[in-house]
Parts: C-alpha cells; sequence; structure tokens
C-alpha cells in the first residue's frame, strides 16, 4: 500500500513537471489572476419575525474566498465594447460567525462563474462592478424535528449570487490590491421550503497575482469604430416575447411536498442605446398556481416592467424591476419585484432564457424558458439623419 502511495506522488510530480511549460505559456497567452480576500460581512433577513430572533445571536459573518479569473485584452469585439471585463470563477465559504448561529444555519460552501465590468477606466487603478451567479452548498437546512428554528433555508442546494462593486490597486506589474462592498445571497428560488433566503452584506479586501507576465490590452485604435446606424441611417429597436416555466414547493405550508407550477408570460420593447446594451418597458403575465390554495380569491397577476439588457455577443444579462398585482398581500395592491436573466441567443431571433425573480430581497421562484424577437429598423427624420452620418462614408 505505502508503494502504491509512493509510486502515486512520483507519478504527479512527472506530470506537473511535464505540464508547466505548456501551462505557463498558457496563463501568459490568458491573463490569468489568483485572487484572495477576507470579508467581513452582516446577515440580513427580511422577515422581521426572524430577524428579531437572530438577536439571541452575533450577526457578524466573517467570510473568505478565492478566485480565478482572466482578464480579457480585445481578443474579441465585445471585450473592446464592455471596457475589457474578467472572466472567472469564486470558491466562498463562511461560518456564519459563531458556534451558536452555525449550529442552525450550518457553513456554507459557494462556486459561481463571475463576470466584472470595469466602471472607470484605468490602468493603474479602476473601479468595477461585479456580478456572479452560482450554486451553494449549506451543511444545515430546515428540519421539523432537528432543526425547526432553521426556515431561512430549506434544502441543501442553493443559488449563489454576488453583487459588488470593487476598487482596484496596482502595487506592482504584477500585484494588485483590492477592497470591495457588495451583497452575497443564498436561497433555492422556492423549489424546496422553507425559503427566506440568507443575505450577507459584506466589505472584503485582499490581493490578486497574475500567474505570469500580463499580456497587453490590444490598442483600440488598431481597431476601426463602428458608429451605430452609420451605414443606411436607421435607428434599431427590438420586440421580444418571452415564456418561462418555474415552480414552488409547498410542503412549509401542507406538511407534504406539494409543487405547483408558475407560468410566466412577458412581452417587451427595447431601444438600442448602443452596441453593447437596451433599455426598454414591458408587460408581464404571471400564473401562480400556488395562489389558488392559499387564495380562494385568486386571480391572475399583471404587472409593468423596465428592463436592461446587457450584450455579451450571443449572451446577455437581462435586469427588470416592474410591479404587479399580488392577491398575497392584501395590503398591498401592487407588489414591487425585481428579476435577474441570463439569455443565450440560439439565433438572430430564437433565445433561451434562465430567470430569478425576487421581491423585498427574497427569492419567489427560478423559472426557464424560450423567447423570440424581432429588430426593427426606422429612418429618423431627415435633419436629424445628418448627426449620424460618418466622416468615413459621407453619403
Amino acid at each position: 500500500m505505502e508503494r502504491q502511495k509512493r509510486h502515486s506522488i512520483l507519478f504527479a510530480l512527472c506530470t506537473l513537471l511535464l505540464i508547466g511549460p505548456a501551462a505557463k505559456a498558457q496563463l501568459s497567452h490568458r491573463n490569468y489572476e489568483v485572487e484572495a480576500r477576507a470579508h467581513y460581512g452582516y446577515l440580513y433577513f427580511q422577515n422581521d419575525e426572524y430577524h428579531s430572533a437572530l438577536g439571541r445571536y452575533s450577526r457578524h459573518a466573517p467570510a473568505v474566498e478565492l478566485s480565478l479569473h482572466r482578464n480579457t485584452y480585445g481578443e474579441h469585439r465585445w471585450e473592446v465594447l464592455h471596457n475589457y471585463p474578467s472572466i472567472g470563477l469564486t470558491f466562498y465559504y463562511s461560518g456564519f460567525g459563531n458556534d451558536s448561529i452555525t449550529a442552525e444555519l450550518g457553513r456554507v460552501f459557494a462556486l459561481y462563474p463571475f463576470i466584472n465590468f470595469p466602471i472607470t477606466p484605468g490602468e493603474s487603478s479602476k473601479l468595477t462592478f461585479k456580478l456572479g451567479v452560482g450554486v451553494s452548498y449549506l451543511t444545515n437546512k430546515f428540519d421539523p424535528k432537528e432543526n425547526y428554528h432553521n426556515y431561512a433555508i430549506g434544502s441543501h442546494l442553493n443559488a449563489a449570487v454576488n453583487l459588488s462593486f470593487e476598487y482596484r490597486q496596482r502595487l506592482a506589474d504584477r500585484l494588485h490590491w483590492v477592497t470591495s462592498a457588495g451583497l452575497t445571497h443564498f436561497s433555492n428560488g422556492a423549489t424546496r421550503t422553507p425559503n427566506m433566503g440568507i443575505n450577507i452584506f459584506s466589505v472584503a479586501t485582499g490581493l490578486s497575482w497574475y500567474l505570469a507576465p500580463p499580456k497587453a490590452q490590444i490598442d483600440k485604435k488598431l481597431r476601426p469604430k463602428n458608429y451605430l446606424f452609420e451605414f443606411d441611417g436607421k435607428r434599431h429597436f427590438v420586440t421580444d416575447v418571452q415564456y418561462t416555466l418555474g415552480f414552488k414547493d409547498m410542503s412549509q405550508q401542507y406538511g407534504t411536498h406539494q409543487y405547483f407550477f408558475i407560468h410566466d408570460l412577458a412581452g417587451q420593447l427595447m431601444l438600442q442605446l448602443s452596441e453593447r446594451d437596451r433599455l426598454g418597458i414591458g408587460v408581464e403575465v404571471v400564473v401562480d398556481n400556488s395562489s389558488k390554495i392559499t387564495h380562494p380569491d385568486w386571480r391572475t397577476e399583471i404587472g409593468g416592467l423596465i428592463a436592461y439588457e446587457m450584450l455579451l455577443d450571443r449572451v446577455s444579462f437581462m435586469f427588470n424591476v416592474g410591479i404587479r398585482n399580488n392577491e398575497a398581500l392584501p395590503a398591498h395592491a401592487f407588489l414591487l419585484y425585481e428579476k435577474l436573466g441570463l439569455r443565450y441567443y440560439i439565433s438572430d431571433n430564437l433565445f433561451a432564457t434562465l430567470s430569478f425573480t425576487t421581491y423585498d430581497i427574497k427569492a419567489d421562484f427560478i423559472s426557464v424558458g424560450i423567447g423570440y424577437h424581432v429588430q426593427h429598423k426606422y429612418y429618423l427624420p431627415r435633419h436629424e439623419k445628418k448627426r449620424y452620418r460618418s466622416p468615413v462614408f459621407p453619403r
């Protein structure tokens, strides 16, 4: 047994020696960095009863994270349009502060891919916005006998969402100091209840190190700039419609695992702001079958929304804020909700989507679906067309 162990170690070392030069060349080409941060956070729960109950615990939640990310340098046009964002993968861990609250909520291990968009351009320092969505595992969950105090999380496997603003300062050619402030959210989207969700507002600081000398960004002057609508004098707008299907678990209400489907139909009118984003308005119809059981006077929820779409080649992020009527909240005629969506354009018109709907920083449901969009063109009035004429291609 000992001999086999020595052979395994020797084989691993030989493998590392063989792949080392190739790995170094790849890392040099792809601009990889490793990053470590320490977080100091505060647990927040929207539910006042649970928020007060946790007063018996310290709600200060330290955490650590390790990330591997690649800084883009203009290899693709969308990278230039978004000011050279970085793409990576983060491992996150927190024990929620102390043994008392850990006994109830457990510990969380999360792994999520992210994209980091520069807000202010700069070589030595810059402000960025980080968006990450992935999966998490919580060691404790609600149990009617063993852990009935924990009605924040009803399943071990959950979604993890991170939104944060970061400041990065170069200390040396390959070393950066990073500090950030943001929100990390854990929830299963009501696929298992209870599902109040866990929110951690935190500040963090750490260091980032290039694994090899970084590749310089491609100078924007080397690329011809495309002026929007310069070739045919037309402006664009997009109409799209999408249908998504989600479900809720109502086991907390009825004692057995009962699932109810949620049908979500939305239509949007989006104006093209630039090659990288769109802004628009829309209407949404939600049929939540779980409401039929809890509210006999149930009716379909109808609302309006404001939408913003960030375009990354065939992938885009959708950010929606809207209001809709909701019978579950008789004291409020309308419910304010937020939706984070991820789209993948299968073709120029057809797209698949994954949506995460929340209200009051509480997950409502997760849904998947498909949609169709059409791009429309129209001419500006003659006196306005002059403003968009290209100096390179005059008409």
